[in-house]
């Protein structure tokens, strides 16, 4: 994927297109109304995800502690912090350094901005006008913190050259940008010049803003071409106070110190502009100057690649699905070809057996005289067991009965269906006759007929009529009580008869 890098200096813009990180075209622009002209020429072909880094003397950094806090009153309180430090400017960031681990544990942070937006705006306002996809505007200090991380100090000044900005001073504690300053390039002087004249001063800056502890020696890493490195080693004085650590560019080309990035660029002298500029293509970081306004273009740039994604693979998932529809609509075709024939053959192999069935017709009347009689004979379908099943479970709840012998069958006429409750003398009843004896009562004879009549009463809850046919005594006024008890020297028998009638 190609991107357009480009880095602001001092009344210079330079521009770069590349892609897989190998440098495609460069360009130069002056602060001019030609430099200008030619720039925006240049956007009309170069319509590509764009990355602002600038390096500039009206760059300012503030440490301040705040409250932590959360939504929308963290980003009041950083809009204040905005509007107290830079309100002049619409280009500013806030950076997290670290939270306090006592008492409120407040967030230190790092308030930046760039104090002279009048060397951002021509440029900006051209990227604008042609709707340059900017993802972001970047400066050199907020991308330098990679290129300490492999250092062990905790007090480590960067020093680095860019020949359209000046000599660069980036000071970290812990690894954590605190401050930085930009020497322009003065006229006639070279890289070790500047260094020599500037790296003093800048040491008793940081002790005068006590951000450098007492005692405490100062790491100094200069970043520069071999040659240019080798003068220093003669030139800079020796103390107590710092200690040096050169860094060959084209050692750095070969292996970046944040990981394995190689930089396809040939380093002839100490300017390190392509190293903050690979390193913004490779990492860029996520908080920078650049307001919703100014990425708006980048933004609906990738919300139409987002679409077009989609759109490519809803198109893409049509087509397989309709190539299987068709292959399914194929493979169908022929399954419903041979489903026909299958069934044609069916249908013919039903005829042949169909030609050689007798002739079984029957008229209309006979088969309505067929079910009538069918129904009649259903409604005398009744199985022994559904009628014996509660009478049995009866016997089981009088123990002292025992039975003697049991009666089953269907007759209108049988003696005493007339003169039985419920039932008419033409009615088609389903009747058993039980005959049994009473045991353990003696000559019990009015507990005999209570149990006996109980016995009774538990049928009729069944569903059941009974009629008593024979009784174990005869208490009408016409009997022998006397007669009988001398009968009866065994248990006492009696004759019971059941009347259900059949079900509808």
């Amino acid at each position: 994927m190609k991107r357009l890098l480009l880095f602001l200096g001092t009344g210079h813009l330079h521009a770069q297109l590349m892609e897989g990180g190998k440098i495609i075209t460069q360009h130069e622009f002056i602060e001019s109304a030609k430099g200008r002209e030619n720039f925006a020429a240049f956007l009309q072909e170069a319509m590509h995800p764009t990355y602002l880094l600038v390096d500039l003397i009206e760059e300012d950094f503030r440490q301040e502690t705040v409250p932590h806090l959360h939504g929308r009153s963290r980003s009041a309180l950083l809009q204040r912090k905005f509007e107290q430090f830079y309100p002049g400017t619409p280009f500013t960031q806030a950076t997290l350094l670290q939270r306090q681990k006592t008492g409120r544990r407040d967030d230190v942070m790092l308030f930046s901005g760039l104090t002279n937006p009048a060397l951002i705006k021509p440029w900006l306002d051209i990227m604008l006008a042609q709707q340059t996809p900017l993802v972001g505007i970047y400066s050199v200090p907020q991308i330098s913190a990679p290129l300490v991380k492999d250092h062990p100090s905790n007090h480590l000044l960067l020093i680095s050259w860019e020949k359209s900005a000046g000599l660069r001073q980036t000071y970290f504690s812990d690894h954590r940008l605190q401050i930085s300053r930009l020497t322009p390039a003065r006229a006639g002087a070279t890289f070790q010049q500047a260094v020599v004249e500037e790296l003093a001063r800048t040491y008793q800056y940081l002790k005068s803003l006590s951000l450098l502890p007492p005692g405490q020696t100062l790491d100094v890493r200069l970043l520069g071409h071999s040659h240019d490195l080798i003068e220093l080693q003669l030139e800079l004085p020796r103390s107590a106070d710092m200690r040096y650590d050169f860094v060959d560019l084209a050692d750095l080309a070969i292996l970046h110190n944040i990981g394995q990035h190689h930089i396809g660029h040939r380093f002839t002298d100490s300017d390190a502009s392509q190293v903050f500029l690979h390193q913004l293509a490779a990492h860029p970081p996520r908080v920078h100057y650049a307001h919703p306004i100014h990425t708006r273009a980048f933004v609906l740039q990738q919300a139409r690649y987002a679409l077009n994604w989609a759109s490519g693979t809803l198109l893409f998932a049509m087509l397989l699905w309709g190539a299987a529809g068709l292959w399914q609509s194929g493979s169908d075709a022929a399954e419903a070809a041979s489903l026909k024939t299958q069934a044609q053959r069916a249908q013919d192999d039903t005829q042949k057996i169909t030609v050689t069935f007798p002739n079984t017709y029957a008229p209309a009347a006979d088969m309505k005289t067929g079910v009538s009689i069918m129904r009649k004979l259903d409604q005398y379908n009744s199985e022994p067991g559904d009628i014996l099943h509660p009478i049995s479970a009866a016997l089981d709840r009088y123990p002292q009965i025992e039975l003697g012998n049991l009666a089953w069958g269907i007759d209108a006429a049988t003696p005493g269906v007339s003169g039985m409750p419920g039932m008419s003398g033409d009615s088609q009843a389903q009747f058993i006759i039980i005959k049994g004896q009473l045991t353990g009562f003696a000559n019990d004879y009015r507990a005999t007929l209570n149990y006996l009549e109980n016995f009774q009463h538990d049928l009729t809850a069944q569903g059941y009529l009974s009629k008593m046919l024979d009784k174990p005594l005869d208490v009408s006024p016409g009997g022998s009580i006397s007669g009988q008890r001398e009968m009866q020297t065994n248990a006492p028998g009696f004759s019971l008869k059941l009347l259900r009638r059949p079900s509808p």
